[in-house]
């Protein structure tokens, strides 16, 4: 089965360019990936890194995240 355009964009995530490590340590995150996720100057973002690879997740999207897997724990402990 052949998967969509979009089915692939959520499976394998879009490539918005490439970026340089600055001297102190700085990104750039892309403008069209900024304008996307409506990125501003001063945002925060939790940075995680697995098998290699660097994430970069919005606070705000980490702590509704972890609230939601709270409420979901939350019931799966209450239902054993």
């Amino acid at each position: 089965m052949k998967k969509n355009k979009i089915e692939k964009e959520d499976v394998f995530g879009c490539v918005y360019g490439t970026t340089l490590l600055g001297e102190r340590g700085q990104i750039v995150v892309p403008k069209k990936l900024r304008e996307k996720l409506n990125l501003k100057k001063g945002d925060s973002f939790v940075v995680v890194e697995k098998h290699g690879m660097v994430a970069l997740m919005p606070t705000g999207i980490m702590a509704d995240f972890i609230s939601e897997m709270t409420k979901h724990l939350e019931k799966i402990k209450i239902n054993n």
